[in-house]
């Protein structure tokens, strides 16, 4: 592994092979290396087993392709520690398990929404427009903002959305000591619609939501408050997958909530 992260060169011609066999002058082209540095790094790899030959076609040995995923995991993760350091900087990160961690590569094709001066608004404002038009919505919060049940309840009842929401325990009873008969009544009435499951559990320091279509993710700095200021927002399949997969490893921790 060390041996082929080691090269640029290495590492082009091993991505190129990830995505199929490829002739040299197709190499050549595809990765503006020339010739005789192509054809002299190949020789290597394939005395090493990583690359093979077939006619005039090179491609990845069963070797050469275990390398070339972890290779392509590793150029992944590197790229979302470097890209969104901002976020990870000064960030409570402890609620994410590792094995979800190890695999940060995933959200690679994101994007950091930040509220700026004058748009104070605009991670809120880009959760509203993510959650609209959803097939589905799961989500974990510490926080919770009520006005949000009437916009889960319009997409209930107007798009046939379903809802999956785990909250921590500490908002259920922050919720319920200090709510009214009359949006008792409204909460109750969201609660018991077929589409709608909420859970809870005890505290955690992350906030995400994923749909069938995003994933918006919110972290809490390390003296305990929520930044409210940045949401890391994604559309990629492998962002989706991963938010899924996290909203998952917390509802086999959570129990259903009843009032």
């Amino acid at each position: 592994m060390r041996y082929t992260s080691s090269s640029s060169v290495r590492v082009t011609i091993l991505l190129c092979l990830s995505e199929g066999l490829q002739t040299m002058s197709e190499l050549k082209k595809e990765t503006g290396i020339s010739s005789s540095t192509i054809s002299h790094n190949l020789s290597d790899l394939e005395k090493r087993k990583i690359t093979t030959k077939d006619g005039e076609k090179y491609h990845l040995s069963p070797l050469g392709r275990i390398i070339t995923l972890n290779l392509i995991e590793n150029i992944k993760n590197n790229s979302v520690v470097s890209k969104f350091k901002k976020l990870w900087m000064d960030h409570d990160l402890s609620s994410i398990p590792p094995t979800m961690i190890k695999r940060i590569g995933d959200l690679h094709n994101s994007v950091l929404i930040e509220a700026e001066s004058g748009e104070i608004f605009k991670p809120h404002e880009t959760y509203q427009k993510i959650i609209s038009g959803s097939k589905y919505i799961k989500g974990v919060s510490p926080i919770f903002r009520f006005n949000y049940i009437d916009l889960y309840k319009k997409l209930v009842v107007e798009h046939e959305i379903e809802v999956e929401l785990i909250l921590t325990q500490n908002i259920v009873n922050q919720t319920m000591g200090g709510i009214d008969g009359q949006n008792l009544e409204y909460l109750q009435d969201f609660m018991s619609r077929d589409k709608v499951k909420l859970w809870v559990i005890p505290d955690v320091k992350i906030a995400f939501t994923v749909t069938n279509r995003y994933l918006s993710l919110g972290l809490f700095h390390e003296n305990g408050n929520y930044d409210s200021t940045k949401d890391l927002v994604s559309d990629d399949h492998g962002a989706v997958v991963w938010g899924n997969q996290l909203f998952e490893y917390y509802r086999d921790q959570a129990q259903k909530l009843e009032l």
